[in-house]
Protein backbone atom coordinates (compact mmCIF):
# COMPACT_ATOMS: atom_id res chain seq x y z
CA UNK A 1 0.00 0.00 0.00
CA UNK A 2 1.21 3.49 -0.76
CA UNK A 3 1.26 6.00 2.06
CA UNK A 4 0.89 9.73 1.81
CA UNK A 5 4.18 11.63 1.83
CA UNK A 6 5.07 13.10 5.19
CA UNK A 7 6.04 16.74 5.05
CA UNK A 8 8.14 18.44 7.69
CA UNK A 9 6.67 20.88 10.18
CA UNK A 10 8.49 23.72 8.39
CA UNK A 11 6.68 22.89 5.15
CA UNK A 12 3.36 22.88 7.03
CA UNK A 13 4.12 26.35 8.39
CA UNK A 14 5.14 27.57 4.94
CA UNK A 15 1.93 26.20 3.45
CA UNK A 16 -0.16 27.97 6.06
CA UNK A 17 1.75 31.26 5.73
CA UNK A 18 1.93 31.43 1.95
CA UNK A 19 -1.30 30.83 0.08
CA UNK A 20 0.02 32.53 -3.06
CA UNK A 21 3.18 30.46 -3.47
CA UNK A 22 4.55 30.46 -7.01
CA UNK A 23 5.41 27.28 -8.83
CA UNK A 24 9.08 26.26 -8.59
CA UNK A 25 11.45 27.43 -11.29
CA UNK A 26 13.20 24.05 -11.42
CA UNK A 27 12.38 21.53 -14.11
CA UNK A 28 9.13 19.63 -14.00
CA UNK A 29 8.74 15.97 -13.22
CA UNK A 30 6.98 14.21 -16.05
CA UNK A 31 4.56 11.31 -15.85
CA UNK A 32 3.10 9.91 -19.04
CA UNK A 33 1.30 6.98 -20.57
CA UNK A 34 -0.01 6.54 -24.10
CA UNK A 35 -3.01 8.80 -23.39
CA UNK A 36 -1.77 11.70 -21.25
CA UNK A 37 1.37 13.59 -20.26
CA UNK A 38 1.34 15.15 -16.79
CA UNK A 39 3.99 17.75 -15.93
CA UNK A 40 4.38 18.21 -12.18
CA UNK A 41 5.84 21.41 -10.70
CA UNK A 42 6.38 21.72 -6.96
CA UNK A 43 5.77 25.11 -5.37
CA UNK A 44 8.78 27.23 -4.38
CA UNK A 45 7.08 27.98 -1.08
CA UNK A 46 4.47 25.83 0.56
CA UNK A 47 3.67 22.20 0.18
CA UNK A 48 2.45 20.40 -2.89
CA UNK A 49 2.54 20.74 -6.63
CA UNK A 50 0.59 21.87 -9.64
CA UNK A 51 -0.05 19.59 -12.61
CA UNK A 52 -0.40 20.51 -16.30
CA UNK A 53 -2.18 17.71 -18.15
CA UNK A 54 -2.06 17.33 -21.91
CA UNK A 55 -3.95 14.71 -23.91
CA UNK A 56 -1.61 12.94 -26.31
CA UNK A 57 -2.48 12.38 -29.92
CA UNK A 58 0.97 10.87 -30.50
CA UNK A 59 2.53 9.01 -27.54
CA UNK A 60 6.01 9.97 -28.83
CA UNK A 61 5.32 13.57 -27.80
CA UNK A 62 5.21 12.52 -24.12
CA UNK A 63 9.00 12.95 -23.96
CA UNK A 64 8.47 16.69 -24.59
CA UNK A 65 6.68 17.01 -21.27
CA UNK A 66 7.20 20.52 -19.82
CA UNK A 67 5.35 22.66 -17.33
CA UNK A 68 4.30 25.37 -19.74
CA UNK A 69 0.51 25.31 -19.53
CA UNK A 70 -1.30 26.35 -22.68
CA UNK A 71 -4.99 26.65 -23.49
CA UNK A 72 -4.90 23.00 -24.53
CA UNK A 73 -3.73 21.91 -21.09
CA UNK A 74 -5.81 21.11 -18.04
CA UNK A 75 -4.15 22.53 -14.91
CA UNK A 76 -4.80 20.90 -11.55
CA UNK A 77 -3.83 22.46 -8.23
CA UNK A 78 -3.47 25.90 -6.77
CA UNK A 79 -1.26 27.43 -4.09
CA UNK A 80 -2.34 26.34 -0.63
CA UNK A 81 -3.72 23.00 -1.87
CA UNK A 82 -0.96 20.48 -1.04
CA UNK A 83 -1.44 17.94 -3.84
CA UNK A 84 1.13 15.20 -4.48
CA UNK A 85 1.46 12.84 -7.45
CA UNK A 86 0.45 9.26 -6.74
CA UNK A 87 -0.09 7.42 -10.01
CA UNK A 88 -1.23 7.78 -13.61
CA UNK A 89 -3.27 4.83 -14.85
CA UNK A 90 -4.97 5.24 -18.23
CA UNK A 91 -7.22 8.29 -17.96
CA UNK A 92 -6.97 8.38 -14.14
CA UNK A 93 -4.66 10.74 -12.26
CA UNK A 94 -4.34 9.68 -8.63
CA UNK A 95 -3.19 12.35 -6.19
CA UNK A 96 -2.94 12.75 -2.46
CA UNK A 97 -3.56 15.93 -0.48
CA UNK A 98 -1.62 16.26 2.76
CA UNK A 99 0.79 18.20 4.89
CA UNK A 100 0.95 15.48 7.53
CA UNK A 101 -0.02 11.95 8.40
CA UNK A 102 -3.75 12.27 7.64
CA UNK A 103 -4.80 13.36 4.20
CA UNK A 104 -7.11 12.86 1.28
CA UNK A 105 -7.18 10.76 -1.85
CA UNK A 106 -8.04 12.77 -4.97
CA UNK A 107 -8.74 11.13 -8.32
CA UNK A 108 -9.25 12.92 -11.63
CA UNK A 109 -10.81 11.51 -14.77
CA UNK A 110 -8.50 13.29 -17.22
CA UNK A 111 -10.76 12.60 -20.20
CA UNK A 112 -13.62 14.56 -18.62
CA UNK A 113 -11.28 16.93 -16.71
CA UNK A 114 -13.20 16.34 -13.50
CA UNK A 115 -12.36 15.18 -10.00
CA UNK A 116 -14.36 12.01 -9.45
CA UNK A 117 -13.11 11.28 -5.94
CA UNK A 118 -11.93 13.51 -3.10
CA UNK A 119 -12.16 11.62 0.18
CA UNK A 120 -10.29 11.32 3.49
CA UNK A 121 -7.94 8.37 3.06
CA UNK A 122 -4.36 7.65 4.09
CA UNK A 123 -3.49 4.64 1.98
CA UNK A 124 -4.31 3.20 -1.41
CA UNK A 125 -3.17 0.58 -3.90
CA UNK A 126 -3.46 0.48 -7.68
CA UNK A 127 -3.50 -3.09 -8.94
CA UNK A 128 -5.06 -4.93 -11.89
CA UNK A 129 -7.24 -2.03 -13.01
CA UNK A 130 -8.52 -1.20 -9.53
CA UNK A 131 -7.81 1.53 -7.01
CA UNK A 132 -8.37 0.14 -3.50
CA UNK A 133 -8.35 2.50 -0.53
CA UNK A 134 -9.45 2.77 3.09
CA UNK A 135 -11.72 5.79 3.51
CA UNK A 136 -12.00 7.40 6.94
CA UNK A 137 -15.71 7.49 7.75
CA UNK A 138 -15.75 8.68 11.36
CA UNK A 139 -14.10 8.73 14.74
CA UNK A 140 -13.79 5.45 16.58
CA UNK A 141 -14.80 4.76 20.16
CA UNK A 142 -13.88 2.08 22.68
CA UNK A 143 -17.02 0.22 21.55
CA UNK A 144 -16.13 0.33 17.81
CA UNK A 145 -12.34 -0.09 17.94
CA UNK A 146 -10.54 -2.94 19.72
CA UNK A 147 -7.27 -0.93 19.57
CA UNK A 148 -8.83 2.27 20.96
CA UNK A 149 -7.16 2.08 24.42
CA UNK A 150 -3.78 1.25 22.86
CA UNK A 151 -4.06 4.19 20.46
CA UNK A 152 -4.97 6.55 23.32
CA UNK A 153 -2.09 5.25 25.47
CA UNK A 154 0.25 6.16 22.60
CA UNK A 155 -1.22 9.66 22.31
CA UNK A 156 -3.11 8.84 19.12
CA UNK A 157 -6.70 9.07 18.02
CA UNK A 158 -8.71 6.39 16.25
CA UNK A 159 -10.78 6.44 13.08
CA UNK A 160 -13.10 3.94 11.47
CA UNK A 161 -12.20 3.24 7.84
CA UNK A 162 -14.05 1.35 5.13
CA UNK A 163 -12.53 -0.46 2.16
CA UNK A 164 -13.63 1.04 -1.17
CA UNK A 165 -12.63 0.13 -4.72
CA UNK A 166 -12.73 2.31 -7.82
CA UNK A 167 -12.81 0.23 -11.00
CA UNK A 168 -10.38 2.02 -13.35
CA UNK A 169 -12.15 0.62 -16.42
CA UNK A 170 -15.76 1.51 -15.65
CA UNK A 171 -15.32 4.28 -13.06
CA UNK A 172 -17.67 2.44 -10.69
CA UNK A 173 -17.03 2.94 -6.97
CA UNK A 174 -17.82 -0.02 -4.71
CA UNK A 175 -17.97 -0.30 -0.93
CA UNK A 176 -16.46 -3.71 -0.14
CA UNK A 177 -18.26 -3.99 3.21
CA UNK A 178 -15.02 -4.26 5.20
CA UNK A 179 -14.29 -1.96 8.12
CA UNK A 180 -11.30 -1.47 10.38
CA UNK A 181 -9.95 0.88 13.02
CA UNK A 182 -6.81 2.93 12.30
CA UNK A 183 -4.64 5.10 14.50
CA UNK A 184 -4.67 8.83 13.70
CA UNK A 185 -2.50 11.75 14.77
Amino acid sequence: MRRLPLVSGLAVLLAAASLTAPVAASSAKCHANRYFAVAEKEYDEGAGAQFAVRALTDPKTAKNCRFTPSKKDFVIGRPGDPLWFGALDGKWLILTRSTGPQGDLVVYDLASRKAVLDVPSDSYEVKKGELSFWQRTGEATAATCPEFAEHQANGLGSAITQLKVLDLHSGKLTDKGQQRCEATQ
